[in-house]
């Protein structure tokens, strides 16, 4: 590994290996086939690239994204790194000359996309070299059960075999245990070390937003990024929305530089409002799933699904993209009924256009995305700690310690209790835990009939109670509130429950709403309520 320090130094100008890249170098280096889970961000190209210049020999990665070649081969450049990539987008002159370096024994990293083994004459121009390494990211499109499953990389088992089996690495950011074995299998791997560094994110705040009508995500969106100056991405689930949402906040955030992604538009226009984005500081970008993999955009605070995704995977790898700085950031997912109706309408067209796949091959592919929707609605609608949810359904045994996510900020360490308030805790602990019990492995449509715990809803509350049930900071700021009612009521010349009751006041204390949408959610609250005392409710909240 002495050869391996030096090469990180001298070479990639880093000063120490990250976690785990140290073990995984190590190990492709001893020749062993390997397979990496790690989280976006924490540093899964190193793993190849390092060995790659160490090998001294033709590496070839595949690669599904255009994009994501064309900026890792910039990036060899830079470091006096011999890179080429081969692939559909470049003219056909400046395919000729890089299956001209092939042939003329070119070494160094080689990008390709797997559509490329079918391309004529490439094939038998790579089976005549000896290859060094055989990388293959995104792994997970290799497998039926991964979330971006392409039947292209079905192929490249094939293929590693006519190639000699030579030494391989296959990386990727979500892969659950039935993916990883997926991996082996497919490409048919020797015995191959496997490294799963951790889901965790401890610096991303998980948030889940849950819509009686989709129409309010819109002023919910406003309002949330008129309260942000730094760049963020807002994924949506269609073109149609893309392009709806990006004409409202180019109306509604005068100053901000605001730009679509989607594949519907044309190349030169996808690349123009990508670099915009990524020269921006503050631009935001709304996008489908077709933009994201290989962006090099470390400080980005925000990311917001607008729409539920099909998948855990997806939305972990989607949401994974912020604060890859390791600074915090938001991970915020809108979610209402016509959400899950779309992903439905995508699930029906699974094969369209793809005379490849058999018609049970269809069914087990929807089978398997109607599964992968009903874990996406629990996580979405599951009032559970957020990172334990992800990280148990990628199969990780772990407790995240303090957690931000929307669940474990509502909630506050309880105080010793005595008496009736002892009582009420520990019938709430109870409800929770059966509710846990009962969710696991629940489907979606089930979910919504969850038992919740109740909280005293006597019009009287007192504050030892809030404090004992709640904590003391919920107790302050149901104080506060109280205060302000009593205000609001005395110049309307009203009695105090007129304007609200002391129940909604405790909701509105417990769940701290930020925004009108938020506060119109909590029971209690209406339209007409809302107009009325939603600003000063709003103005008192935000002082904390």
């Amino acid at each position: 590994m002495q050869a391996a320090e030096s090469i990180l130094t001298s070479i990639f100008g880093l000063e120490r290996f990250r976690p785990e890249q140290r073990e995984i170098v190590g190990d492709v280096l001893a020749g062993r086939d390997t397979l990496v889970v790690m989280p976006t961000g924490a540093g899964k190209s190193l793993c190849y690239q390092l060995p790659a210049v160490a090998l001294r020999g033709l590496t070839l990665i595949v690669s599904p994204l255009i994009s994501l070649m064309a900026d890792q081969v910039r990036q060899m450049r830079a470091l006096r790194i011999p890179a080429i990539a081969l692939n559909s987008a470049q003219s056909w002159d400046d395919q000729r000359a890089a299956m001209a370096r092939l042939r003329e024994g070119f070494r160094g990293l080689l990008y390709v996309a797997p559509e490329r083994f079918s391309a004529p004459g490439f094939l038998s121009i790579i089976t005549s070299r000896k290859l060094s390494l055989l990388a293959v990211d995104e792994a997970h499109c290799i497998s039926q059960w991964g979330h971006d499953f392409r039947p292209e990389y079905l192929r490249l088992g094939q293929v590693r075999e006519q190639l000699g089996q030579p030494l391989t690495i296959a990386l990727t950011a979500t892969a659950t245990p039935e993916v990883r074995r997926d991996i082996v299998r497919n490409l048919m791997l020797r015995e191959p070390a496997i490294h799963v560094t951790g889901f965790d994110r401890p610096n991303l705040s998980y948030q889940s937003i849950v819509f009686n009508k989709a129409a309010n995500k819109r002023e919910e969106l406003v309002d949330y990024l008129q309260r942000r100056k730094s760049g963020g991405i807002v994924y949506c689930s269609t073109r149609k929305q893309v392009d709806e949402i990006t004409a409202l906040l180019g109306g509604r955030l005068r100053g901000r530089s605001i730009v679509a992604y989607h594949a519907g538009m044309d190349q030169e226009a996808r690349q123009s409002n990508q670099q915009r984005f990524v020269d921006r500081e503050d631009a935001i970008i709304v996008a489908t799933n077709a933009f994201g993999m290989g962006i090099n955009k470390p400080n980005l605070r925000f990311v917001i699904h607008y729409n539920l995704p099909g998948s855990l995977e997806a939305y972990y790898q989607e949401a994974g993209r912020a604060g890859r700085d390791g600074l915090p950031a938001e991970c915020i997912l809108y979610f209402a009924v016509a959400d899950v109706m779309t992903q439905k309408f995508f699930i029906d067209r699974i094969g369209d256009g793809n005379e490849r796949l058999t018609e049970k091959e269809i069914a087990v592919l929807q089978r398997r995305a109607i599964k992968q929707l009903d874990a996406m609605q629990n996580y979405a609608r599951w009032e559970r700690c957020r990172r334990r949810q992800i990280l148990e359904y990628f199969g990780e045994n772990k407790l995240p310690e303090k957690c931000s996510c929307d669940v474990c900020a509502a909630q506050h360490p309880a105080l010793k209790m005595t008496g009736r308030a002892a009582e009420l805790a520990k019938q709430i602990a109870l409800t929770q835990a059966q509710k846990e019990k009962l969710h696991a492995g629940m489907p979606a449509a089930a979910e919504r009939k969850a038992p919740r715990a109740k909280v005293d809803s006597a019009k009287k509350i007192t504050g030892g109670k809030v404090a004992a049930l709640h904590g003391p900071t919920v107790e302050a700021r149901y104080e506060r509130l109280r205060t302000l009612r009593l205000e609001l009521a005395r110049a309307r010349g009203w009695r105090a429950f007129r304007v609200l009751h002391d129940s909604t006041l405790l909701e509105i204390a417990r769940q701290r709403p930020r925004t009108l949408r938020e506060l119109r959610e909590i029971k209690g609250i209406g339209e007409k309520k809302a107009e009325e005392f939603g600003k000063e409710l709003l103005a008192e909240l935000a002082k904390e």
